[in-house]
């Protein structure tokens, strides 16, 4: 079996790496695979959290829904998040810029939409971390919104990837970007 392990779902939802493969297993019914691991897991911290019930036994242990929610999720509602989220027009000094169509279903959409199905497939956990650094990018350029680009771009682009190391600065120059190594 072969899991792929997000390091950003691990910090924000205080599990080790560990525990993402126990309960992976558990959910993709793994329990054969998870008696032959050496894991160190802590199952109470985990029941604390609802990601899984106890049971008497490991082999009786349920993955629970606060767990399965971190993989799969409605994808038009996480797309009409994005759209709801990201501008749809900026001004400039020649008029107004459309970046996006209002309704998440129209053609005008489509390319954009399929994109963002590729990029997050029903993984809420990545839509969720694109959705946070788009208000980074928004707080970073809050000034200068007539140059963003076109929503189709942004996600061919991968743009949100450059503000994940952004923090706002909070001095004398307001204005000024900084990142934190």
């Amino acid at each position: 079996m072969e899991v792929r392990i997000d390091v950003q779902l691990l910090l924000d939802n205080d599990i080790t790496a560990d525990e993402y493969v126990a309960l992976y297993a558990l959910l993709r019914n793994g329990k054969k695979t998870l008696a032959s691991l050496n894991l160190n897991i802590n199952w109470e911290k985990l029941q604390e959290k609802s990601f899984v019930k106890l049971g008497d036994t490991v082999d009786n242990h349920t993955v629970r829904q606060e767990f399965i929610n971190l993989f799969s999720s409605d994808f038009d509602q996480m797309f009409a998040e994005l759209l709801s989220t990201y501008p749809m027009k900026v001004n400039t000094e020649n008029g107004v810029r459309v970046l996006h169509a209002l309704d998440p279903d129209c053609q005008a959409n489509k390319k954009a939409k399929n994109k963002y199905k590729k990029i997050v497939g029903t993984k809420k956990f990545v839509h969720n971390r694109i959705i946070q650094l788009l208000k980074v990018q928004l707080e970073a350029e809050r000034n200068r919104l007539a140059y963003m680009q076109n929503l189709e771009t942004w996600l061919n682009n991968h743009t949100w990837e450059k503000y994940a190391n952004i923090k706002k600065s909070h001095g004398e120059d307001d204005n000024r970007i900084t990142r934190k190594l």
